[in-house]
């Protein structure tokens, strides 16, 4: 077995066994080239008698900070251990570029990645959910948001760049960001917010006030995403009301919100027409 940085030539090979990894298919066909050409990450891949068999990445999300994702191993060559070659290499890396923890995600009913990291030494750090709903045109209601009718009691008004520290310091505090271990998702991918990621986010008017609340978005055409939501149990449901308006005013087509698994939180995104799906983020010290 060859262990080596991907290249162009893995490609065809690549996408061969990857495109139906799940039943909707694979993002790695379409995001291969780019990790490639990514200064901030790595791919690597795994040969076996020249044949390009396995391919995982990791990459920097901050200095200190590095996610892995990606591992994908061909199906005629799972259960040899590729996986786990691949992923000790891209510690390695992600060690050698000053990386001191390597954080991934897993849906909790993917219980083989699950076996295969937790012996790889990998702990568990956050349980969580993913809330998302379709909003807007995309409903079977437009006007009533697919689920009710009239505009939430609360209000998601964009926040101020000056609002930052009492917002990090809001969230970082609360019982959800204490139970998600102070960690945000950009996307599919989490790493410790700053007070900076905060200014960020109210500089592109994604920082909202909500109540007495605070959430940091994100927007992905057709999606808009919650990296962190900071609300109490008797404000919940009307704030991913909130939020839902909000969307929709964005003209997106659907709505995401990390949650850590607490269970006021996950009736209330319930109730307000969010399907939850359970996840997990696993990290390994460098």
């Amino acid at each position: 077995m060859l262990i080596r940085p991907a290249t162009t030539a893995d490609i065809p090979a690549i996408v061969a066994f990857t495109t139906g990894t799940f039943e909707w298919g694979d993002y790695v066909p379409d995001a291969i080239a780019e990790w490639i050409d990514d200064p901030d990450g790595m791919a690597m891949v795994a040969v076996v008698d020249g044949e390009t068999v396995g391919v995982a990445r990791t990459m920097l999300l901050t200095p200190t900070e590095a996610w892995a994702h990606g591992v994908r191993v061909h199906p005629d060559h799972r259960g040899s251990g590729i996986a786990g070659v691949l992923a000790e290499s891209l510690m390695d890396w992600a060690r050698d570029a000053g990386a001191r923890v390597v954080r991934l995600l897993i849906e909790d009913d993917n219980t083989a990645s699950i076996r295969h990291v937790d012996k790889v030494g990998f702990r568990l750090t956050v349980q969580m959910m993913r809330a998302s709903r379709t909003v807007g045109e995309a409903t079977a209601n437009p006007q009533g948001n697919g689920v009710r009718r009239g505009p939430s009691t609360l209000v998601a008004r964009p926040g101020k760049v000056q609002d930052a520290t009492l917002a990090m310091t809001s969230w970082a505090s609360s019982d959800i960001g204490r139970a998600m271990r102070g960690l945000a998702g950009i996307g599919w991918q989490f790493h410790k917010l700053t007070v900076a990621d905060v200014e960020d986010a109210a500089r592109s008017g994604n920082l909202w006030e909500i109540g007495s609340g605070w959430a940091m978005s994100s927007t992905t055409t057709p999606w808009f995403h919650v990296a962190t939501l900071d609300t109490r149990p008797e404000d919940a449901y009307e704030t991913f009301r909130a939020l839902t308006d909000a969307a929709n005013k964005r003209g997106a087509e659907g709505l995401t919100v990390w949650i850590p698994a607490t269970e006021w939180l996950i009736q209330s995104a319930r109730r307000a027409g969010c399907d939850v799906s359970a996840m997990s983020i696993w990290e390994y010290a460098l």
